[in-house]
């Protein structure tokens, strides 16, 4: 059985604008479903959402080889 959060939970949960929750779930990111006036998606997809939008907005890192690994480029 899975579980499911409102809107207005999920704004809270990821600390932003219903409108940046809303045009996810218009523009297919989040997954939800409509049951009345409310919208509702899976935690199983918000999570995914959440890791998919951590994952985009991280800066690339730069890292130097080490020396002794040089000769292996």
């Amino acid at each position: 059985m899975s579980e499911w959060l409102s809107l207005e939970q999920i704004r809270k949960q990821q600390r932003m604008r219903r409108e940046r929750v809303i045009d996810a779930m218009e523009s297919g990111e989040l997954p939800f479903e409509r049951r009345g006036r409310i919208r509702y998606a899976r935690v199983c997809d918000v999570k995914r959402w959440e890791e998919l939008r951590l994952r985009a907005d991280a800066p690339p890192t730069r890292a130097e080889v080490h020396h002794d690994l040089l000769d292996l480029l």
